[in-house]
């Protein structure tokens, strides 16, 4: 099962460095919100937390491997 668009957008921005609180104000959302997404994301891409996710977003294209992109 892939990922959707929003959950990509939390992917991208976790991997530029950001928290739970500036991904939610990013993307104008509460941060339980954040959370929730977080948790189905880590299950679908088989990771157990963000830095593995942060990991695995650089390896597949969605993140910045020099840290910047938030």
């Amino acid at each position: 099962m892939g990922l959707t668009r929003r959950e990509e957008q939390v992917v991208r921005i976790l991997a530029g460095g950001a928290t739970n609180q500036q991904i939610a104000a990013s993307l104008r959302v509460r941060e339980q919100t954040v959370k929730n997404q977080l948790s189905r994301i880590y299950a679908k891409v088989g990771v157990r937390n963000r830095l593995e996710l942060a990991v695995h977003a650089v390896r597949h294209g969605l993140g910045s491997a020099d840290g910047r992109g938030w």
